[in-house]
């Protein structure tokens, strides 16, 4: 259950935290299995750095020591996500989602408080 969205506006902005789809917490579960990292210790890191096409890239990781100060946490479908505060101010409401599709396989952003991104979808402006 995600900690703190925010629902109560239709203003995407407003809303808080970061999610994940029950398909994206399933190749997150399949790909830590295949790499032998324990579920139950490892943190998915997301977050957004400068750079990219559009003025920022997102980031993806997985993440052994978890949660410091900076950062905020949530657990959904299993999977324990983090976030740093900066980061969260610009992807807040942003739900990870994969797709295993033939020609468009991986995971995918999708960030209510992008105002553009790119063509393949690795960075965004807000």
């Amino acid at each position: 259950m995600s900690q703190a969205q925010d629902t109560s506006s239709s203003d995407p902005k407003s809303k808080r935290g970061i999610q994940i789809t029950e398909r994206a917490a399933r190749e997150v579960v399949r790909v830590m299995a295949e790499h032998d990292m324990p579920v139950a210790t490892t943190w998915v890191r997301i977050g957004a750095k400068g750079g990219g096409c559009s003025g920022f890239s997102y980031v993806l990781d997985f993440d052994a020591n978890g949660p410091t100060e900076f950062d905020l946490s949530f657990e959904e479908h299993g999977v324990k996500l983090v976030i740093d505060k900066k980061s969260e101010f610009f992807m807040g409401g942003t739900t990870l989602d994969f797709n295993d599709g033939l020609l468009d396989r991986g995971f995918v952003f999708k960030n209510p408080s992008a105002t553009g991104s790119c063509g393949c979808g690795t960075s965004f402006s807000a």
